[in-house]
């Protein structure tokens, strides 16, 4: 038996009007407590990583991002709307190139070379098991395997088809 995703009945506005913040926020925990509730909860799951996926794309989209900036632009840049949310044209991903600087390029290299070497001693430490000790027996050094950390949470690889 399908399980249907759980209907709130919040009195925020429609999406049309868009959502602040505090609404949003008061929209999510309506909807965590309504799957504490009622579960359905991999529904809400999944639901939420389909949303993801299809916010991300239409974001990425270029011809989105191009016709939403010439309608900002028509607007001198920014525009504010009903529900209260600044939309403005911006510059983003904005780099330097500082390699034509001597004393940059040297600095560089050798946060490379400490970069490799750090890599180097942590591949060594996790073949060891947490907390096991060995001795190096190039340099003698004791070394100590390192403690992992981890968080317990999910994962959702929506289907391509």
């Amino acid at each position: 038996m399908a399980k249907h995703l759980p209907q709130l009945k919040s009195s925020l506005p429609s999406i049309q009007e868009g959502l602040n913040k505090r609404q949003i926020t008061a929209l999510s925990n309506e909807l965590v407590e309504t799957v504490l509730e009622e579960g359905n909860a991999i529904q809400v799951a999944e639901a939420m990583a389909a949303m993801e996926e299809f916010v991300q794309r239409v974001r990425k989209d270029e011809r989105f991002v191009d016709f939403l900036r010439d309608e900002l632009l028509k607007h001198n840049g920014r525009m504010l709307t009903a529900s209260g949310a600044k939309i403005e044209v911006c510059e983003a991903g904005v780099s330097y190139d500082y390699s034509q600087d001597p004393g940059w390029s040297s600095v560089d290299a050798q946060l490379k070379e400490l970069t490799q070497q750090k890599k180097a001693i942590e591949e060594t430490l996790r073949k060891l098991a947490p907390g096991r000790m060995a001795v190096d027996p190039e340099t003698g050094e004791v070394l100590e395997g390192p403690t992992k950390k981890s968080k317990s949470t999910y994962r959702i690889t929506l289907a391509k088809s």
